[in-house]
Formats: structure tokens, sequence, C-alpha cells
């Protein structure tokens, strides 16, 4: 017998095996989507992270804006009621209007008061805080006002040229309602005392 006649074990006869069962994962592809499904929810975990920083610092950062609004009203507060005070002081120093003996008088007092007031209102104007609009409405009446007096010294200088008697006529705001009521309603106490002495040049 040679040795091309020699019987076959089953092992060399079997045909070739498949390294896994047939629908089996090899364990190289289960490897790549396990790390596949990590690296995602890796890069989920960090946009989650990312986010919460994010809102975190805006939060921070609002509520900081909100503490120093709030401080420069405070300031503000502080300042109009200093600056009302100082105004009062100036006006005290002033001959009222009302105390002179004739029109041209009347009239140098009433410009007196007036240049009194600009300082006041360049104040104002500089404050800081965030009720800006409200503020200006405010410093807006007082404007109104202050022309109103200007407009009756120039018909006093007029009345003493011989022309028709002068006659202060109080300025009205929007919706008819008097300046001199928005000026009281809408400013601190310390103001209302100036207000009301500005409001009646002829007292």
């Amino acid at each position: 017998m040679t040795d091309d006649d020699a019987p076959t074990t089953a092992e060399e006869t079997a045909p070739d095996k498949p390294a896994t069962a047939p629908g089996k994962p090899r364990l190289s592809d289960a490897f790549r989507r396990r790390r596949r499904m990590l690296a995602i929810a890796g890069g989920v975990l960090a946009v989650l992270v990312i986010a919460v920083c994010a809102t975190g610092i805006a939060l921070i950062s609002a509520i900081d804006g909100l503490a120093d609004r709030a401080e420069d009203n405070e300031r503000g507060v502080a300042r109009t009621d200093t600056a009302c005070t100082e105004l009062e002081r100036r006006l005290n120093r002033l001959v009222p209007p009302g105390a002179t003996e004739n029109p041209q008088a009347r009239a140098t007092a009433i410009r007196n008061e007036n240049a009194a007031v600009r300082p006041f209102l360049a104040e104002l104007d500089q404050l800081p805080g965030d009720r800006r609009e409200h503020r200006r409405d405010w410093l807006d009446a007082w404007s109104t006002l202050v022309e109103a007096r200007a407009a009756y010294a120039g018909a006093l200088d007029r009345q003493v040229g011989g022309g028709e008697p002068a006659f202060f006529v109080p300025p009205q705001g929007q919706r008819g309602k008097p300046v001199v009521e928005r000026l009281v309603d809408a400013g601190p106490d310390s103001c209302d005392g100036s207000v009301r002495r500005l409001a009646a040049p002829d007292l």
C-alpha cells in the first residue's frame, strides 16, 4: 500500500468550518459597536455638561446684573434726594418773585430761580439706574415748568414796556394733568417744597 492509498482521517476529509457559528457576531464587530456606543454616550454627556455650565454662567451673570441695577437705583434715589435738598437751599437764598415790588423785579426773580434749577436738572440727567425712561418723563415735566416760568418772565418784560398785563399759566402735561401734580406724584417728598414754590411765581 502506498501513501496515496492510505486512509484519511475524519479531520482531513471534513470540509472547512467557519471560525464562528453562523449568525454569531465576531468579537471584533461587537467591540467596535461597544466603542461606538461609548463614544456617542461620551459626546452626549459632554454636550450636557457644556449646556449646564453655560446655563449656570448665564444665570450668575443675570443675578449679578440685577444686583448691579438695584445698587444703581439705590444710588440714584439717594442722589435725587440730595439734589432736591440742594435745590431748595439755593432757592431759599433768593428773593421770591412774589416779594418783589414791580413786574420788572419779578421777572428778574423768576429768571434767578430758573437759573437755580439748571444744576438740579443736570444732576438728575447723569444719574445711574435702569429707570431712565421714568426719570426722563420727570425731567421733561421739570423742563416744561421752567419754560412756562420763562414765558411768564418775558410777558412781565412786555408789560413793563406798555404791553398787556402778564399772567402765569400753569403748564398742562399729558391727558390734561397739571405738570405740577405730575412732579409731586412722581418725585420724592424732598422735592415737593421746591415744586410748589416754582409753580407759584406770583407768591
